[in-house]
């Protein structure tokens, strides 16, 4: 008895010693903790830690960086996992920022002196409701940032997302950091896209581009100071449009082309090619937009309307580029995972008409399940003939050139100003200076052409996100500012499902109406026999 008792006093004395190591090392670690910073993001994409390109940000400003957030302390129960995912971010900025950021948490609620302030700088009071005592009540708060550089302030006037504010920020950063910010030009007459339907990424080009309208109908050439020019989806170039747009390459300008094959009424499902300059422009430089349109086995729902009711039905028109549709090799779209095309033209490469310093590469394809229709076009969803499978091929959607261009214009053949007189048109020949400044090659020209204006429209933005960042990213490119393309991608989570072949759905849809039940069957009989062999072998079989 008394070896027992013994045993369980060493066996007591060894438990409370090992739990005071235990108490005694949490202790040593949270001390450290106190001084040392170190966060392990397990989430696939980095969520709740900042990238290599925000860290170089950062890093090269030439001035202290200071942070406000402005927020509420007693947010109510569902904005506490935003705020908390909010500190940590900005938590991140400030570590890896070697001492360029500085963050400041106020609460606008403490005091009037503070909810004055900021309201002056643009941060808005919000109304929250919340539940307390089995009743709604209306509560006011705050959920704002401020950032200052130098003489420069920039607000977030409320967080919507955390998971997006790590782009948020660098843009704002990047933005102030700037003596001058780059010109984006958007063509904005010849039958182009309306720019109220595409307010969602020109706000987004806003934010850290100097966004202009660029009319090249007027014959002048486009200002020097544009860097990056968008031509989405033109109808009715003439040929000095074109020299235009030549002469713009031509002086190392950068260029992305949203164009269109052919033209499609949704109302009455027709469609026809279209016919115009802009073609004659690409094949000079060795694109070809094919006038057709391109069917997809990966696609999106669509809806349709009949005289008694509305549906959705699944429509090969609009193609869903997934992950393995983006080139892996191009740091432009590689980290994107979805974009949606409407009623899409395909593109082809003329190979002898580029140059031996001119580098193609394709930017977005199709499964290879795809296939086109040239003529005899069928909208309809019912209707639509499936095709041969030989007929189905991989189309290339988007493409870039980049190096070296040679104008499609001589310098005796410049095209004149097409002036209005009276009601009557005239052209007026070019002078000798803009003669003198002919530019006949170039070897700084980038290129990107799209197989589809429609795909930054508001209204296909709305339901398919991802097609503004990839918008967004092209812009970027052409811009060179291509360390933000990292941080915007990053927050990407388009997960689709996996295409299946028709005979592979056939081969599931069987295995699950009869497999499923043959399996149990089986399991039953091996089970019965088991158990058979099991009283057999105890003697209990004959009993």
């Amino acid at each position: 008895m008394a070896l027992f008792s013994s045993k369980k006093q060493v066996n007591r004395a060894r438990a409370l010693l090992g739990i005071g190591l235990v108490a005694a090392m949490t202790l040593v670690l949270n001390l450290v903790s106190l001084k040392i910073f170190a966060r392990w993001d397990a989430t696939e994409n980095n969520n709740y830690s900042i990238s290599a390109a925000t860290k170089g940000i950062l890093r090269g400003m030439d001035d202290a960086v200071n942070i406000k957030a402005y927020f509420t302390a007693d947010l109510p129960g569902y904005l506490l996992v935003r705020n908390q995912d909010v500190r940590g971010i900005l938590s991140e900025f400030e570590n890896a920022s070697a001492g360029n950021v500085t963050v400041v948490y106020l609460d606008p609620g403490s005091s009037d002196e503070l909810a004055q302030e900021a309201n002056s700088i643009g941060i808005p009071t919000l109304q929250f409701n919340v539940v307390q005592k089995d009743a709604f009540q209306v509560t006011s708060g705050y959920l704002g940032i401020a950032v200052f550089y130098r003489d420069n302030q920039e607000i977030i006037p409320i967080v919507q997302d955390a998971s997006t504010l790590e782009y948020d920020l660098a843009v704002v950063i990047a933005r102030m950091a700037r003596e001058e910010l780059p010109v984006v030009g958007i063509v904005a007459d010849k039958g182009v896209r309306a720019a109220s339907d595409m307010s969602y990424v020109r706000e987004m080009l806003n934010r850290q581009y100097a966004v202009e309208d660029i009319f090249i109908g007027s014959g002048m050439l486009i200002p020097d100071r544009v860097a990056t020019l968008v031509v989405p989806g033109p109808a009715d170039l003439n040929r000095r449009d074109l020299y235009v747009l030549d002469q713009f390459l031509m002086r190392g300008g950068d260029m992305l082309i949203l164009g269109e094959g052919t033209d499609v009424d949704f109302s009455t499902l027709t469609a026809q090619k279209r016919e115009g300059m802009l073609e004659e422009f690409l094949a000079h430089h060795g694109i070809r937009l094919n006038k057709n349109l391109v069917l997809d086995v990966s696609h999106e729902l669509a809806p349709f309307r009949t005289d008694q009711t509305q549906f959705y039905a699944p429509y090969p028109l609009w193609v869903n580029i997934q992950k393995p549709g983006f080139n892996p090799d191009s740091g432009i779209v590689n980290q994107l995972e979805s974009l949606v095309l409407t009623w899409a033209s395909s593109i082809d490469v003329i190979e002898e008409k580029l140059g031996e310093r001119t580098v193609y590469t394709d930017l977005v394809r199709t499964t290879a399940g795809a296939w086109a229709q040239d003529s005899d076009w069928q909208l309809n969803p019912r209707l639509i003939p499936a095709p041969a499978p030989d007929g189905r091929q991989s189309f290339v959607m988007g493409a870039m050139l980049s190096g070296y261009f040679k104008s499609m214009f001589a310098q005796d053949d410049i095209p004149g100003r097409i002036m209005v007189d009276g009601g009557a048109e005239r052209e007026v020949p070019p002078s000798e200076s803009e003669r003198g400044a002919f530019k006949a090659e170039t070897v700084e020209g980038r290129l990107i052409v799209m197989g589809d204006a429609d795909f930054p429209l508001d209204i296909n933005i709305n339901q398919w996100e991802a097609n503004a960042l990839f918008f967004a990213n092209l812009v970027d490119a052409l811009t060179s500012d291509s360390s933000l393309i990292d941080i915007r991608s990053k927050g990407v989570t388009d997960r689709p499902l996996k295409q299946l072949s028709d005979q592979y759905r056939s081969r599931l849809k069987w295995f699950n109406i009869a497999g499923m039940p043959i399996l149990f069957a089986c399991y039953g009989f091996i089970r019965a026999a088991r158990r058979r062999r099991l009283k057999k072998a105890s003697g209990t079989f004959f009993k």
